[in-house]
């Protein structure tokens, strides 16, 4: 007989970070041209930054690169979404509008 380790039924639960979003574009390389930028960010903002270029060998250009290639794919995913969303619900309502006549052509078809 085991005894009961509540441990064993509840996993601890894996909480994303900064790394774990950034990973797949941290491996993106784009052949340049490339322009200098210089932005202000917050102190602690600046000290992630850091940190996950330090985990991930990666400079602190490529860090915030990664970052705005996250946001853009998120914002270009997002107006996708929308577009498909809108398209399903004109499609939804030609469906139902078209609905009865679709009946009547359907019931003089001989199966």
């Amino acid at each position: 007989m085991s005894e009961y380790d509540p441990q064993s039924d509840h996993p601890e639960p894996h909480l994303p970070t900064v790394r774990d979003a950034l990973e797949p574009y941290l491996a993106a390389t784009e052949s340049g041209p490339y322009a200098k930028l210089s932005i202000s960010v917050p102190e602690s903002l600046l000290r992630t930054v850091r940190e996950v270029a330090d985990e991930t060998g990666t400079s602190v250009s490529g860090v915030v690169a990664a970052a705005l290639r996250r946001l853009v794919d998120e914002v270009e995913q997002a107006k996708l979404d929308a577009a498909l969303e809108a398209d399903r619900e004109e499609n939804l309502a030609w469906a139902r509008a078209t609905a009865p006549m679709d009946a009547l052509l359907l019931a003089d078809v001989e199966w």
